[in-house]
């Protein structure tokens, strides 16, 4: 399943690819996120916990998160897979970032591929794309909130 957003910040280039690469800073502005354990910041390999509910169900997702970020080109790869110890099942997530400067707002595009296992597999794409987009617009509401000062 696939997922397209894109976030308009009133911050520069450099402010928002700053905090967006910092995982333990931008990690909190996700909906649901309970912690971030830095296993090997230099090379952008970390440990996180989410907690979400998608109909009925209350998953407990944790895994390992690697981001792969180009400085140069703004652009970055974070690759994630989680799973949920109690009920099994899980996601692995493929999320490409790229900031589009536009005078004093920048742009955060973002493409995700996401691969949803066990229970979570079960759902079908509707509640399933629902519940992205929602956690989706509430990470630029929080993101903004951190940058927008």
């Amino acid at each position: 399943m696939n997922f397209d957003q894109r976030i308009t910040v009133k911050a520069s280039p450099e402010k928002l690819w700053a905090f967006v690469t910092d995982i333990p800073r931008v990690a909190p502005c996700v909906p649901g996120v309970s912690g971030v354990e830095v296993v090997d910041a230099a090379a952008g390999r970390y440990k996180g916990k989410l907690g979400v509910s998608v109909g009925p169900i209350r998953l407990t997702l944790e895994g390992d998160l690697r981001i792969e970020a180009d400085t140069t080109a703004q652009t970055a790869t974070l690759m994630a897979e989680a799973r949920d110890r109690r009920l099994g099942g899980g996601v692995h997530t493929t999320m490409k970032m790229a900031l589009e400067p536009a005078g004093d707002v920048t742009d955060l595009v973002i493409t995700t591929e996401a691969t949803f296992l066990g229970k979570l597999g079960d759902f079908g794409q509707p509640v399933i794309r629902k519940k992205a987009d929602s956690m989706l617009a509430d990470f630029g509401k929080n993101l903004r909130a951190q940058l927008e000062v």
